[in-house]
């Protein structure tokens, strides 16, 4: 029987967070803990503890529940108007989370936390790709690096470690996580369809032909339990991926036959300004046909869809380096494993 390990997943409402979850709880040798600031939206066998993270005495008058933590998973997050308070804000996050339990978890080892491609400056539209561990930071405030050097000071000396992972574009299955693109695109094929009008590409041209890369939740998954048990991961930074890269022209044809919806050439508008309107259209859906009662703006942020659909640069990280320490997770099919999730949201009466 394999050691068993408490795992604190924090973030249990976001995409990440919640495919953590499930993934943990399928496993013999984890208990799994879950916390958010809000009542989790899935159902879980995982012991669910809310915690506000922005309290600094949160984890503390928690500590009976937390006392046997031995691995956090920090996935939280929270947007803000501007850097700076972004910045501050998450930041605040990992610190309060961090230090509480280094408070009131003895066997506390590990903290595996998420990066992404806003280290490389993929917010800024250019980076250069492939994206490796080693390139030099963007210019601040950035608040991946502000996590990172409180997490490289705090361990200094202690028996606890960190593992950075830096995973693309997200794909998986959640709701109420309006950043994330299989629901975007998913949503967007069927007002498509339901308009009876093509499902044109929405940005430039340019833009459908970049080479890009996306992260399957399974593959982030196990590389997030990956880097939190393995010895030679402390203190290192890895790219997570599905291993393989593709052109969106490619993959839009696919979509168009999945949704059963014509694709024609792209034309470029703003996703955002031309959805403003179509929640009530959304609203008759789900009665019309007996979708999940989720409001459009609940499923869906047409501006994150701007933004990466807009992109006239290649943009995709070099996963070697991962592979080189032990992870062979990444050979997936992007566009095959796009196409599982939307069939998962159709399974899941999310969309018809």
């Amino acid at each position: 029987m394999k050691q068993r390990k408490t795992a604190l997943v924090a973030g249990g409402n976001g995409i990440i967070g919640r495919n953590l979850t499930e993934y943990l709880t399928q496993k013999d040798d984890w208990e799994v803990i879950v916390t958010s600031r809000t009542p989790l939206n899935f159902d879980t066998p995982a012991k669910f503890v809310a915690l506000d993270l922005l309290d600094p005495n949160a984890v503390q008058a928690q500590a009976e529940a937390l006392k046997a933590v031995t691995h956090v998973f920090f996935a939280s997050y929270i947007e803000n108007k501007t850097l700076a308070d972004q910045t501050r804000v998450n930041l605040a996050l990992i610190e309060n989370l961090v230090n509480g339990i280094e408070q009131v978890a003895p066997d506390f080892e590990h903290v595996t936390f998420i990066q992404g491609g806003k280290a490389y400056g993929a917010h800024l539209g250019i980076y250069k790709t492939p994206a490796k561990e080693t390139d030099l930071r963007t210019f601040p405030p950035n608040f991946y690096f502000s996590q990172e050097d409180f997490l490289r000071t705090a361990s200094q000396g202690k028996k606890w470690s960190w593992t950075a992972l830096r995973p693309d574009i997200v794909i998986g299955f959640t709701i109420g996580n309006p950043m994330n693109l299989s629901n975007l695109i998913a949503v967007y094929a069927s007002l498509c369809k339901e308009l009876g009008v093509p499902m044109r590409f929405p940005g430039p041209p340019k833009a459908y032909k970049v080479v890009v890369n996306v992260t399957g939740v399974d593959v982030l998954s196990k590389s997030m339990e990956w880097a939190a048990v393995s010895e030679n991961t402390r203190e290192e930074i890895f790219n997570i991926t599905n291993g393989d890269v593709f052109r969106w022209e490619q993959a839009w044809k696919k979509f168009g036959e999945f949704f059963g919806v014509e694709i024609d050439e792209p034309q470029t508008f703003s996703l955002q300004e031309y959805m403003a309107d179509k929640g009530p259209l959304w609203d008759e859906m789900v009665q019309k046909y007996g979708l999940a009662p989720h409001p459009l703006d609940k499923l869906v942020q047409w501006g994150f869809g701007d933004f990466i659909f807009n992109t006239v640069y290649d943009a995709f990280m070099d996963v070697n380096k991962a592979r080189r320490f032990g992870f062979h997770e990444m050979h997936i099919d992007s566009i095959d494993h796009m196409l599982h999730t939307f069939q998962q949201l159709r399974d899941n009466k999310i969309i018809p």
